[in-house]
């Protein structure tokens, strides 16, 4: 019996949280063992930044994950915790989700206890959101662990190679939104 295989029967069978979690997980690490010795014949800038995109946003997950929180989620307290309060489609535009998924979100943290919802005191069907102590303090959490993560990340490069991805990607974004 392979590794892979030792490892998937030995996951949770469950459609928990927690069970799909440590599935994607196992699966996340097959896919970066198969990509670690990929490299595409043409396109490769854009395969190294989407690599790298998707490996930060799968440690991003992992951190958000020990706080109870989506990226999208995050996102959301982030919006709040800047705009103060808005309504859902404020939030949907400010995080780039879609009014829909937004419903979904706002539903989630407020079963969480880290956002209230109170109808605006001039328009009858607009509700207005906003951060609760409880949101505040799991925003904090989170945002301390992610710059822990950026930290940890910024120890590996010198200041010199550090400025130096800086400044390309700075202006890797700035030539991309120009073409």
């Amino acid at each position: 019996m392979s590794t892979a295989t030792k490892k998937s029967t030995l996951l949770p069978v469950s459609g928990g949280r927690s069970a799909r979690r440590a599935r994607a997980v196992a699966e996340a690490e097959q896919v970066r063992a198969a990509e670690s010795s990929y490299r595409p014949a043409s396109g490769y800038l854009s395969w190294l930044l989407t690599r790298a995109n998707r490996e930060l946003g799968r440690q991003i997950d992992r951190v958000l994950d020990e706080v109870d929180l989506t990226e999208a989620q995050y996102g959301v307290l982030q919006a709040l915790i800047h705009l103060k309060s808005a309504s859902s489609a404020t939030l949907a535009r400010s995080v780039q989700v879609t009014p829909q998924a937004m419903v979904g979100l706002v539903a989630a943290l407020e079963r969480k206890g880290y956002i209230a919802r109170t109808s605006h005191p001039g328009a009858g069907r607009v509700i207005t959101t906003t951060v609760t102590p409880m949101g505040q303090e799991a925003f904090d959490t989170a945002k301390r662990r992610i710059r822990s993560l950026e930290r940890n990340v910024r120890k590996t490069l010198t200041d010199d190679e550090y400025d130096l991805v800086v400044s390309k990607l700075e202006k890797l974004s700035t030539i991309i939104s120009e073409v």
